[in-house]
């Protein structure tokens, strides 16, 4: 009765940590409206795009799957393209059912016990373990978990069925649809329906049964079901062939291939090994327990002469290992390694741990300790979470940029019109979001329009094989037609290619824009009212990250590097112009929207008076 007791009180503040612990990690950022990556910037932008009617990788240009986007559209639609605290809402309510979907897994496929483990080590990674800007954030990897995680669980339930059976035929085609949408969020989920097919096999041999050729079929054909329904659309609304090269041609010879350079792997050993110890260790400790298992199936399938041997003893855990194993390598082929990459390996990661220590809480010499162990865990997790919302808090909720970004954003907002679009060129589209002002353009990434791969700069030379044919002209179409009020070039963030260092870009600089004002490494420019430009155009900033820090990347020369000017040194975060030109436009605008707010409501924010002033 006690240990009973035990348990139960152990279950409740897991869950009790789970929930407290995401909420921490998610409280400022919803408090102070910020985004956690931005990734969740450019996505929200092209949702702003879609909803105006653009159709997807013709107006609205990526290259991940269709319904990545279509999700964020429909989150815009119920919560407004540019509501930061509606997405950063969505962001919680996903988090907290990984959590509950990685306790119902560990339930139905392990026990209790593994299920409690797995939901602390979730929690963990979740709140703390993961950096911010992965473990919070809405990207590809955190729409398509929860479809990921039921389809394997739905799908390890169906091979308990008699072969050939209605329970698991109509299991596995479940499985099916719901790989097959995930795999339309984002490419990688494509082999884990592999791993079902797998275990039918080792199932109907030791069963004595006929090969499952009805079971495969049912699954595969039902992957393909929600990707061909997206085939179909964009046949029906003319952009097939853009679909096939954003997510096909695209990513297989640009994204996947940034560099002809050599030792592709040794970025996962100093990345993973060196910055974030504790994923591959815990790896290692879980190949290191798998691996005599392993080992006696090779022996023995030597010693049998049949491959057949391998599969003995195939089960649930071994299930989930090669889960895990799938979702390790389809985040590490790539040359670039974001954490966010591996949330698709945290729930099994997850259960893998939930399935090794379980043991230790049902044997009666370890149990106490068993449970000793992930009470103070759990304490720990919360004790941590807590100095994660403190910082986040410190730095008023910003985890992926610094403060000029919502300086730029705050400056374009009171100096434009609603209705006004802008245009940020470069790697920087969260000022969309933050400005509440719609991109002009296809592209709110200009990877494609300047051959720049995240993050391999190559001679200029090379890049120019790489720009996406027609992209240029295609963006000065839009540019000339949507005509923005204002265009950021934030070239000198994390990119180091300035818009002005492409032609057809700075002729539309130089005829149609005026240069403002530099905030950070942000130049504003603003739509030319008559005659000729006042001030010069400035010489690029220095090559900066998302925080603000210098980047030991060379800046390459404008095509105006003659005629331009260096501007004078002053505040990173405050507006910097040539001191001996007239004040920057769109001071006056901004002066008398604050009189009439202040007239008006009879309160003032003292922002731009003071911040504005030379």
């Amino acid at each position: 009765m006690a240990r009973a007791q035990g348990s139960r009180s152990l279950l409740a503040f897991t869950w009790f940590v789970a929930i407290a612990s995401i909420i921490a990690a998610h409280a400022m950022l919803i408090g102070y409206k910020t985004y956690a990556n931005v990734d969740e910037g450019y996505a929200a932008a092209l949702a702003a795009r879609l909803l105006d009617g653009a159709k997807l990788y013709q107006g609205a240009i990526s290259q991940r799957g269709p319904l990545m986007y279509y999700a964020f559209e429909a989150i815009a639609r119920g919560f407004g393209w540019d509501n930061i605290v509606g997405l950063r809402c969505v962001a919680l309510a996903l988090a907290l059912l990984d959590v509950g979907l990685v306790y119902w897994a560990g339930r139905k496929l392990l026990s209790r016990d593994a299920a409690l483990v797995a939901v602390l080590v979730t929690a963990y990674a979740l709140s703390f373990g993961f950096p911010p800007e992965d473990g919070v954030a809405i990207n590809g990897e955190t729409l398509q978990l929860p479809l990921m995680v039921i389809g394997v669980v739905v799908g390890a339930l169906a091979v308990r069925h008699a072969p050939s059976s209605r329970g698991r035929i109509v299991r596995l085609v479940a499985a099916g649809l719901l790989f097959g949408t995930a795999a339309s969020i984002k490419q990688s989920v494509a082999l884990h329906p592999a791993v079902i097919v797998l275990w039918l096999v080792i199932d109907a041999r030791r069963r004595r049964a006929r090969v499952p050729v009805i079971e495969t079929c049912a699954l595969f054909v039902a992957v393909l079901v929600v990707p061909s329904l997206f085939v179909l659309h964009a046949a029906f609304e003319g952009t097939l062939r853009d679909l096939y090269y954003y997510t096909v041609v695209y990513n297989r010879d640009i994204h996947m291939q940034p560099t002809a350079k050599h030792f592709k792997w040794l970025p996962w050993v100093f990345f993973r090994m060196l910055q974030e110890t504790a994923f591959p260790m815990v790896l290692l400790l879980i190949a290191g327990r798998g691996f005599p298992w392993l080992w006696r199936r090779v022996r023995a399938a030597f010693r049998l002469g049949s491959g057949w041997a391998l599969g003995r003893g195939f089960g649930v855990q071994q299930y989930l290992a090669l889960h895990l194993v799938i979702a390790v390598v389809s985040a590490s082929v790539l040359w670039r390694f974001f954490p966010h990459y591996y949330i698709q390996a945290l729930p099994f990661l997850a259960l893998c741990i939930g399935a090794v220590v379980a043991p230790a809480f049902r044997k009666r010499s370890s149990a106490a300790h068993a449970r000793g162990a992930a009470w103070g865990f759990g304490v720990f997790i919360v004790f941590a979470a807590a100095i994660g919302c403190d910082f986040s808090e410190r730095a008023d909720g910003r985890v992926a940029h610094d403060e000029s970004v919502q300086t730029i954003a705050r400056v374009v907002k009171a100096t434009t019109a609603p209705t006004d679009r802008i245009f940020v060129w470069g790697f920087s589209p969260w000022i969309y979001g933050y400005a509440q002002r719609k991109p002009a353009g296809r592209y709110v990434f200009e990877t494609y329009v300047t051959g720049f791969v995240p993050w391999y700069w190559e001679k200029l030379d090379v890049e120019r094989g790489r720009v996406v044919p027609g992209s240029q002209e295609a963006l000065l179409a839009d540019l000339e037609r949507e005509d923005p009020a204002v265009i950021i070039d934030a070239g000198s963030v994390m990119m180091a290619r300035p818009m002005r260092l492409y032609r057809v870009f700075d002729d539309l600089l130089h005829t149609r824009y005026c240069f403002d004002m530099r905030i950070g490494a942000f130049d504003l420019y603003r739509r030319r009212r008559e005659g000729t430009c006042e001030r010069p155009f400035p010489r690029p900033a220095e090559v900066v990250d998302f925080m603000g820090r210098d980047m030991p990347i060379p800046l390459p020369r404008t095509l105006d590097w003659e005629t331009s000017k260096r501007l004078p040194s002053g505040s990173f975060f405050k507006p910097t112009y040539f001191l001996d030109a007239p004040k920057p436009i769109g001071l006056d605008a901004a002066r008398d929207a604050k009189r009439e707010k202040e007239e008006l409501e009879g309160a003032a924010d003292g922002f731009y008076v003071k911040e504005l002033e030379p």
